[in-house]
């Protein structure tokens, strides 16, 4: 007993040591000072998107958002998507993280780089520790219901709820993307009147080998834009909510030429340089590689252009198409144009008509070549042809008229063809 107690008695003041250090130690650090990153001149995301670029940001400049999606999925790398009441932009991080979905932020713009790349407008060089500030987190924005058919380029960054769509039924049951290979797919969505968008996903997405459902319904994403096309990714898996009985495109009952026009006189004036030819009813489709029909510019005069010149794929096919144009109309319907060429390599524009074009599918129309008069080897660089009267009276119902442009960098056929001036009337 007498060396218990001594022992009690050795150990006592230890015990008083610890429950003194106990008494020193508590849960309420102080939080360190944010560094003083001055706020400067505010900009909305709309004033940034309207900006030149590109640009760097010299000066004390600030813009807030809401981040709508992450790099956490693995979906996207080194990027995030910020989000206001009426705009949006994507940020290219200089690395991965530190920024995620529901924070609320102020953006500090100096050093930073308003850029364009194929298409897609983004802020590059952030820096989450320099140029991120949070206000807070866990800020819930809800997505804008909208239909494929009114996606555009207005709409990029945008968070969106995509409605009555499914995927086509060519890709049901197939992976997102090749998670074995990491490599990247496109999946074409489509809703119930044939509109369609391609649904990209990175290999290294945590989704990417779960199945492409079969049914019809919602899904959630971010619109992006690669080279005229609309794209969307998706945040989280449990964000495709596709279980609904799917509907058959072709049996749309407004999918029946509404839009069909009775003449054309199209001088391109519309088209801004380097815009895809698309809108106002014409179409442009890559059949083969990305390359398609763009709008250039010289000396005032705006006309569409195809070249396979400096081309990232090894292949291009890519088509320009007319409104559908209802020839009923017509006693004796003809067609003209201007064309013209620049280092000619290779004989690879054509031009022709389907009676039985959908829309969409190139591949599956009957394209007729049209003994039309066309820019080739013997005529001068950028010296305009004109393609004479080429008589339609053959053809009835609802036609397309296309210009199809085939080359090859590796190959060497390179050579750019352009079109301009377009005329379809009633030549009685």
């Amino acid at each position: 007993m007498i060396k218990f107690i001594k022992r009690i008695l050795f150990l006592a003041p230890l015990f008083a040591g610890l429950i003194w250090m106990q008494g020193c130690i508590h849960d309420d650090f102080d939080e360190p000072e944010l560094a003083d990153i001055p706020v400067g001149e505010v900009l909305t995301l709309s004033e940034l998107r309207a900006m030149d670029t590109p640009h760097t940001f010299e000066g004390d400049y600030s813009v807030y958002g809401t981040v709508t999606m992450d790099d956490k999925s693995g979906n996207i790398y080194r990027s995030a998507f910020v989000q206001d009441h009426e705009a949006a932009i994507n940020l290219r991080l200089q690395a991965p993280g530190g920024i995620y979905e529901g924070d609320s932020v102020r953006i500090y713009l100096k050093n930073t780089e308003l850029s364009t790349y194929q298409g897609m407008l983004q802020l590059d060089n952030v820096n989450v520790d320099q140029h991120i500030i949070k206000k807070g987190t866990g800020v819930v924005l809800e997505p804008t219901p909208v239909s494929i058919g009114d996606i555009d380029g207005d709409m990029q960054a945008h968070l969106v709820e995509l409605q009555d769509v499914q995927f086509e039924e060519d890709y049901v049951g197939l992976h997102f993307a090749d998670e074995d290979e990491l490599q990247a797919l496109n999946r074409t969505l489509e809703d119930c009147h044939g509109n369609t968008i391609l649904v990209r996903t990175s290999g290294y997405a945590n989704f990417a080998s779960e199945p492409i459902p079969e049914g019809n319904g919602t899904l959630t994403g971010v619109i992006t834009e690669h080279r005229g096309e609309m794209q969307l990714f998706i945040r989280h898996f449990h964000e495709v909510n596709l279980d609904g009985e799917r509907c058959d495109p072709d049996d749309d009952p407004n999918d029946e030429d509404p839009d069909a026009v009775t003449s054309i006189d199209e001088d391109f004036q519309s088209f801004e340089d380097y815009d895809v030819i698309e809108g106002n009813g014409w179409k442009s489709i890559a059949e083969t590689g990305e390359r398609t029909w763009i709008c250039r510019t010289f000396d005032g005069d705006h006309f569409a252009q195809a070249t396979s010149f400096n081309a990232d794929d090894d292949y291009n096919i890519m088509w320009m198409i007319t409104p559908p144009v209802d020839l009923d109309a017509s006693t004796q319907p003809v067609l003209e144009f201007l064309s013209a060429q620049a280092h000619y390599s290779h004989d690879g524009f054509s031009v022709h008509i389907a009676t039985n074009f959908n829309g969409q599918d190139v591949q599956d129309a009957n394209w007729e070549e049209l003994p039309a008069t066309l820019a080739g080897s013997g005529d001068g660089q950028y010296d305009w042809v004109d393609s004479g009267l080429i008589d339609l009276a053959g053809y009835s119902g609802v036609v397309h008229i296309a210009w199809r442009y085939e080359g090859s960098d590796p190959e060497g056929n390179t050579g750019t063809f352009r079109v301009n001036n377009v005329k379809l009337y009633d030549n009685e």
